[in-house]
């Protein structure tokens, strides 16, 4: 009587390891993929951010190396909002006219303006704001006065605005401050300062003593440095998320700018 053959196969616990392999293996390549995925989209939004903030720094420096400045306004200034101890310097406002200023002792005029700053109707967009038509002087000498006429320019329908990015990162604020903000910040630095004119005019210092860049004066006349630093923070990408709730990381930015111009 012949013996029937042994059927080949897998036992149960030979299959179950497998499976348990199999289930492994897949994991892996699944989180390999996702991996590869998430670093491909943040390569692109890097990509993007990157361009965005070339864009916006590039309209910045070329507004700065038309600037017009005097004495009464350096042509680049910083006009920040404060809410308690907290100081946010983020818009800019250049002295940047078509042509000849109106009035080249200055003041200068809002129409002979071009402002850099978030937009306060939607915080995540930085802009390029002008208000051509607008022939009112800008009260240089009041700061008081030309926060309120810049923050009217901000929410003015006759103001025209130019979007340069819409990745700003905009921060939650701790309690008891405003309740968000847009990641910018400009300093300008002048060369001679403003002290340095103040000692100067007093008598406290010497024409030969004012600290003059390169050493470029002369008996009446003598060269002033402005100098604008700035950093944007962009998301990588447009899902950028206010609050960060999603994990997702800013870009900084760093920017910066100078002009000289005679004094007095």
């Amino acid at each position: 009587m012949s013996q029937i053959p042994k059927r080949a196969g897998l036992t149960l616990i030979e299959l179950t390891f497998a499976t348990i392999i199999m289930a492994i293996v897949m994991g892996a390549l699944a989180a390999a993929a996702h991996s590869v995925q998430l670093a491909n989209e943040y390569g692109q939004g890097y990509g993007t951010a990157t361009e965005h903030a070339r864009t916006s720094f590039d309209r910045i420096d070329r507004a700065v190396n038309e600037a017009y400045g005097t004495l009464i306004y350096p042509g680049v200034w910083v006009v920040p909002d404060t809410d308690g101890s907290s100081t946010f310097p983020d818009t800019v406002v250049i002295w940047h006219p078509n042509g000849a200023p109106a009035n080249p002792a200055g003041p200068p005029l809002v129409q002979e303006l071009t402002v850099f700053c978030p937009d306060s109707a939607a915080l995540n967009n930085f802009v390029q704001m002008t208000a051509p038509g607008d022939t009112r002087q800008l009260p240089a000498t009041d700061p008081v006065a030309l926060k309120s006429l810049i923050d009217g320019l901000k929410t003015s329908t006759a103001t025209n605005k130019v979007v340069l990015t819409d990745l700003v990162r905009v921060a939650l604020m701790p309690s008891g401050s405003v309740g968000q903000r847009a990641a910018a910040r400009f300093v300008v630095t002048l060369t001679p300062s403003a002290a340095d004119w103040s000692r100067y005019t007093a008598g406290t210092v010497t024409w030969n003593n004012l600290p003059w860049p390169v050493g470029i004066y002369g008996s009446s006349k003598g060269m002033r440095q402005v100098w604008l630093r700035g950093e944007i923070q962009l998301m990588p990408g447009a899902s950028w998320v206010i609050g960060n709730s999603a994990g997702e990381t800013a870009i900084p930015f760093l920017g910066s700018a100078v002009f000289c111009y005679g004094i007095p």
